[in-house]
């Protein structure tokens, strides 16, 4: 496990249409100080607004992970937050020249391929994260959350759809660079020929296109062939890694999700932070109590 934090090494320039905007989009990550975290700067917006990746900032919808300080947004984070918690990356500044972050081909290969390109830095100062102390279950519907303590991050994802190509998939994996890079990575998202074609209509997915992402009809994938059979599962792995870095801080313990999706991710992430005494902040030496104010307002059942 990486004891030091990281930056990158140099900046990473990356410029694609925007899937929901349908505009040109382009961002360029820099390297930040040891301990800054995160931060957003909305580089197409008056003022160029900070947003620092914070969990108050981070909402989960159907979708999509959003950034949001309440007034201005940045849509489809997942994936760039997937790579960079994927790759140990604590230190960066994203900034952002248009309204979401490119999907590209849907996965996290082009974000991991180009900053490696240019390389990681380690920093002088020890990396914190986000510790599980003791088991924690979020449910909303069929879908689950569950955290567990662990000295790594040790992850199991389970889907289930009604499809020939799909069915139940269930993805069990301990990430390290290493392994997001060879089992993570690569797995594309995917949507429903009917569903697309109805967004579409309605102007929702002006840049949307079959470069973006998996998509299958009745019985088939309209634009394979897959990387894995199951990549399915290992892209709503790809999802659960970036979701989970909304903390701000890399992820220590052991989650189990059982269909879950964004919006789920995220509150369950939110409702682990507020609850007493079941996780905490640690930089490996000197742990220090980790506080969290979640909204007042909550649907989901916790059990601990």
């Amino acid at each position: 496990m990486q004891r030091f934090q990281q930056t990158l090494a140099a900046p990473v320039e990356l410029e694609e249409v925007g899937i929901f905007s349908g505009q040109k989009v382009r961002i360029v990550l820099e390297p930040a100080e040891a301990g800054e975290g995160v931060t957003f700067v909305l580089e197409g917006v008056s003022g160029a607004p900070r947003i620092p990746l914070r969990p108050e900032h981070v909402l989960g919808t159907e979708g999509a992970t959003v950034l949001s300080d309440g007034y201005h947004s940045v849509y489809m984070v997942e994936h760039l937050l997937s790579a960079l918690h994927g790759l140990g990356i604590d230190n960066v500044v994203v900034r952002v020249f248009g309204p979401e972050i490119p999907l590209f081909d849907g996965s996290a290969e082009v974000f991991v391929r180009e900053i490696l390109r240019q390389g990681l830095r380690l920093q002088p100062a020890l990396k914190r994260y986000l510790e599980v102390l003791r088991p924690f279950e979020v449910r909303n519907g069929v879908g689950c959350l569950r955290f567990r303590p662990a000295p790594e991050f040790r992850l199991r994802v389970r889907i289930a759809f009604d499809h020939p190509l799909i069915g139940e998939q269930i993805l069990q994996l301990t990430l390290n660079p290493l392994n997001y890079q060879k089992e993570l990575a690569f797995a594309r998202t995917f949507g429903f020929k009917e569903d697309l074609l109805r967004r579409k209509e309605k102007g929702l997915l002006r840049g949307g296109d079959l470069s973006n992402a998996l998509v299958l009809d009745e019985s088939r994938v309209l634009n394979g062939p897959l990387h894995r059979p199951d990549e399915f599962v290992r892209h709503k792995a790809l999802d659960l890694v970036g979701d989970l870095f909304a903390a701000g801080i890399p992820f220590r313990g052991e989650v189990e999700a059982e269909l879950s999706g964004h919006r789920l991710h995220i509150e369950a992430l939110k409702n682990l932070l507020s609850a007493p005494g079941v996780a905490r902040l640690s930089d490996g030496l000197a742990p220090v109590a980790f506080f969290f104010l979640a909204p007042k307002k909550r649907s989901f059942r916790a059990h601990y």
